[in-house]
């Protein structure tokens, strides 16, 4: 490989590869040849659950996913940004591979690259039957393959035809969204007045009931807002967010960097955000404000100072149904809340729930 490792560390670009099984390969190759230090800005290998976790922010659901792939080349491409890469690339890898233990099910591996203006994210199965060793040597083949395709402009038919790929190229209007500054921009018109923010990761029908409900309160015309980034996880990838607004075609969708209540405040003044009380429950803890009580008051203040309101739908929560009456919180944020109540909304559906009954079906 030593070739493509060459023409790569001669190019422009420069990135952070987060890479788990099979990976290793691919670092030897670009760690073994001169200029290096031109592409490589960083590297880790997080083997250890606990040091995905510490890495993604949260344990993800699976490890050897295509939603942890992407979600390791989102944080490698931030990490890439953070440490001063114009041309910014980031590689995740997460894969399972042949071990001294006989594996359950099929090994395979599951790979993305992020760029500042693409995602795409790669599956390869693999050969149950073959040893480790050349598991790992198809494996960097394909990672090869799919870095020339996606950094350089080549890649043969003959060497990615066996890669499941899925790749999406972001408009331009949604590149700023895995930049540093604040920034949203909308699917559709909408007045930004009446928001109800979400992962939507499944959108289901308590989604959209909350919507129209909070319609009905308010006299507003609704949209969700889905934000790329998030407090504790990598920014979202553009290749899942055009996947998640496939779901909501026919609702004007947000589409922010912001990344907490505070931010979106100051970009959409004036607004009621709906919501549920799990949501809210976090707003009021303060390790989201630096472990500080005092700073998280001050940011209830601002605000209140944006004229900021927030619509409260109870949520079922760890077997019982919670309400806004039965939270505990700060005076300066109750302020801001009007609460609908369970006679007027109900709905238990969950997105997790839903993941978890999908994962179950496979």
């Amino acid at each position: 490989m030593t070739e493509r490792a060459q023409r790569l560390h001669a190019s422009r670009w420069q990135g952070v590869l987060h890479l788990t099984g099979g990976g290793s390969l691919l670092l030897s190759d670009l760690l073994s040849v001169p200029g290096a230090s031109n592409t490589v800005l960083e590297a880790t290998v997080p083997y250890a659950s606990q040091a995905l976790s510490e890495l993604l922010g949260s344990a993800p659901e699976q490890a050897a996913s295509a939603h942890t792939g992407r979600a390791l080349s989102t944080r490698a491409y931030q990490r890439a940004r953070e440490l001063g890469a114009d041309h910014a690339f980031g590689i995740g890898l997460t894969a399972s591979l042949a071990s001294a233990a006989p594996k359950k099910g099929q090994t395979r591996a599951h790979w993305a690259i992020q760029t500042a203006d693409k995602s795409i994210c790669f599956e390869l199965l693999l050969d149950n039957a073959e040893s480790r060793s050349e598991q790992e040597l198809q494996l960097n083949e394909a990672l090869w393959a799919t870095i020339e395709l996606a950094l350089m402009g080549s890649g043969g038919q003959h060497q990615t035809g066996q890669i499941e790929t899925r790749e999406y190229s972001a408009p331009a209007a949604w590149q700023p969204l895995l930049t540093a500054a604040p920034y949203a921009t909308c699917t559709h018109q909408h007045d930004g007045r009446l928001l109800l923010p979400g992962s939507f990761n499944p959108v289901h029908d308590g989604h959209r009931e909350m919507l129209a409900v909070a319609e009905a309160v308010t006299g507003l015309t609704g949209a969700f807002e889905l934000t790329l980034r998030n407090a504790d996880k990598p920014d979202l990838d553009y290749l899942t967010v055009y996947e998640r607004l496939t779901t909501l075609a026919d609702t004007p969708v947000w589409l922010t960097n912001l990344s907490n209540f505070e931010q979106k405040a100051e970009r959409f003044p004036n607004t009621t955000f709906a919501l549920g009380t799990d949501t809210l429950s976090r707003i009021a803890e303060p390790r989201f404000y630096a472990d500080s009580t005092a700073r998280m008051l001050e940011a209830f203040g601002r605000l209140a100072a944006q004229g900021t309101r927030f619509l409260v739908f109870g949520r079922r929560a760890q077997q019982r149904f919670v309400e806004l009456a039965d939270l505990d919180l700060p005076g300066e944020l109750a302020e801001l809340c009007q609460a609908v109540p369970a006679e007027q909304f109900r709905n238990d559906l969950s997105s997790s729930a839903i993941r978890a009954e999908q994962r179950s079906e496979r």
